[in-house]
């Protein structure tokens, strides 16, 4: 209950301080010279970051690293590591994960994670309108999809992005 509790506290912090917006503005200073990016944020909601937590059998708050989450969606590959490189000449080095070159189950897309101000966790990831496009349609339908072992999840998720892919 002490964990959920640190949830929710992280969450409001976030809105009281205009965080989401805060970054937004960085970011969207970063991504001006670009022709064609679309940047996405949200906040991570209540409810969503409880069941997280529940389903992937968190232990501490601080496990959820995208309570402020980023999508950069951009034209092709070449971009999105431009842009990678341009948000860390301005954010610092973040940790990355390039499933671009190691899809996970399929899945592609460039990630950066921060830890900023109160020790909150926030993920960019940059990816391509076709690698955002098989996210839309997999993300929901068999990512999420908790009646499904997660090993039948996972192959349905690589034969899915394989062919949406392709």
């Amino acid at each position: 209950m002490k964990e959920q509790l640190k949830v929710i506290k992280t969450i409001n912090y976030i809105n009281r301080h205009s965080l989401c917006e805060k970054y937004s503005k960085k970011l969207n200073s970063i991504l001006i010279k670009y022709k064609d990016v679309e940047l996405i944020s949200r906040v991570k909601n209540k409810k969503a970051a409880l069941e997280k937590m529940k389903i992937r059998k968190f232990k501490q708050a601080n496990e959820i690293s995208d309570y402020i989450g980023y999508m950069i969606i951009t034209d092709n590959i070449n971009e999105v590591y431009k842009i990678k490189n341009d948000i860390e000449n301005v954010l610092g080095k973040g940790i990355e994960e390039d499933y671009i070159k190691n899809p996970k189950f399929g899945y592609k897309s460039f990630h950066l994670n921060y830890t900023v101000e109160n020790g909150i966790p926030l993920e960019i990831q940059i990816k391509t309108k076709k690698m955002k496009l098989a996210q839309d349609i997999v993300h929901d339908k068999i990512y999420k999809n908790f009646y499904l072992p997660e090993d039948e999840r996972n192959r349905l998720s690589q034969l899915a992005y394989g062919i949406l892919q392709q």
